[in-house]
């Protein structure tokens, strides 16, 4: 049986953390938009689960309630779809050579 290679494989490593690198950029520049009760609330989130920005439609104010029902929805909705983008742009970047999923987690991010 034939010893691998050292070199190709410290070669591998590189790669793969030069990869990482373009993906955490490319994460920074994901936004994800999240809404609820019909646009009443609306969220933006980045593609490192951070929150960027909440929109609440003043007529709902008064019914604080319905308010926290609608930020928590929306913002679980944005969540939502800045993981699965972040997924995309994982697998795109890598090749599939790395589970977008164990990756996320690995970087607290995600389920």
């Amino acid at each position: 049986m034939a010893m691998p290679n050292f070199g190709d494989m410290m070669k591998q490593i590189q790669q793969a953390g030069e990869k990482m690198q373009d993906v955490q950029k490319q994460l920074e520049k994901i936004v994800a938009h999240g809404e609820a009760g019909g646009g009443m609330v609306r969220v933006s989130v980045s593609g490192k689960q951070k929150l960027l920005s909440l929109t609440i439609d003043p007529d709902i104010m008064d019914d604080a309630e319905m308010v926290q029902d609608l930020v928590l929805a929306a913002v679980n909705s944005g969540l939502d779809e800045s993981a699965r983008l972040a997924q995309e742009e994982i697998s795109r970047a890598t090749g599939g050579m790395i589970n977008p999923a164990d990756l996320l987690k690995n970087m607290n991010l995600g389920k």
